[in-house]
């Protein structure tokens, strides 16, 4: 496979998982909603409800954000039957964030996969994601939910390499699991670029903000990443101790043995105090079956 660089400045990019994504972006266009409700947000003048009108014409994805909001994740004391009024409680931020969370499963549940158990492909997501957003909230980060998405979007070159070369994705795996090594270090001898390169590319290309990109690019090296530093380690860390768990897996001494394999640079920029890693499991842990049950009820 030819492998192309450019040189811009005093770096030089891979231009492979642009191409790649490139090649495929009419078959993982974001759905129109989507692109509605982002173009609203970016007119001053919108209101509440001219949002909830856009997201009543879609009332799978209505029914959705109004079960999130209804559940653990938000724990408000009662209950909410209007979108207008989810929306105004959660926030704008959230509000995107949600829609972009379920047309991202729109998206790739379109796309034949035969590498990968879909299932818990999204369950490692979301439970990275419902991670991230706790332990941003442990180190006070502001607008957490921006932690929850790139949690939830950290892997999704995967999906885009299984789909573009299955082959030499299936070599990855195997090199992997025969060397007891580690697939994006595989994936960088076999095809020059990870499957974080590819993930920063799909983010580029749906026009999602720069720290998205940078985050998904950097989430297994956050010591490269020169912005959004923080964001980047949180979500580093949050997939560290998810890879080392499950939603299922009981709490014990084995969540301590994750933090051998954190970046000392994240542990150093978040300042995280690790006492605290029980507790937060436990929470996403919880929230985590609640939102797969709502937002994937086909899993």
């Amino acid at each position: 496979m030819e492998n192309l660089q450019t040189t811009s400045g005093t770096k030089t990019v891979n231009q492979q998982p642009i191409n790649m994504v490139a090649g495929i972006i009419n078959l993982i266009s974001l759905p129109e909603i989507c692109i509605r409700i982002n173009t609203a947000l970016e007119d001053p003048s919108h209101t509440n409800a001219q949002l909830g009108e856009i997201i009543a014409h879609d009332p799978a994805m209505a029914a959705r954000i109004l079960r999130i909001v209804n559940s653990a994740y938000y724990q408000f004391p009662s209950k909410i039957e209007m979108v207008s009024r989810a929306i105004s409680l959660i926030g704008e931020d959230d509000l995107r964030a949600l829609v972009l969370a379920t047309s991202a499963l729109e998206v790739f549940d379109r796309i034949p996969n035969q590498l990968v158990n879909m299932e818990l492909f999204w369950q490692h997501s979301v439970f990275t994601g419902i991670v991230a957003r706790l332990l941003a909230r442990q180190c006070n980060v502001l607008h957490t939910e921006r932690l929850f998405i790139a949690g939830l979007l950290h892997d999704i070159g995967k999906l885009v390499l299984y789909y573009k070369e299955p082959e030499i994705s299936q070599s990855v795996l195997r090199q992997a699991a025969e060397t007891s090594g580690i697939v994006h270090q595989a994936e960088q001898l076999q095809l020059g670029f990870t499957h974080a390169d590819v993930g920063a590319a799909l983010a580029q290309a749906w026009q999602l903000p720069e720290s998205f990109q940078t985050i998904i690019q950097h989430h297994h090296q956050p010591d490269k990443a020169e912005k959004y530093e923080i964001e980047t380690a949180i979500v580093h860390l949050a997939n560290t101790i998810v890879n080392t768990l499950s939603p299922d897996i009981p709490i014990d001494e084995n969540l301590l043995d994750a933090a051998a394999d954190f970046n000392p640079l994240s542990l150093q920029i978040t300042a995280l105090d690790l006492s605290t890693l029980a507790d937060i499991v436990a929470n996403a842990q919880q929230q985590t079956h609640e939102v797969l049950n709502i937002m994937f009820p086909m899993y």
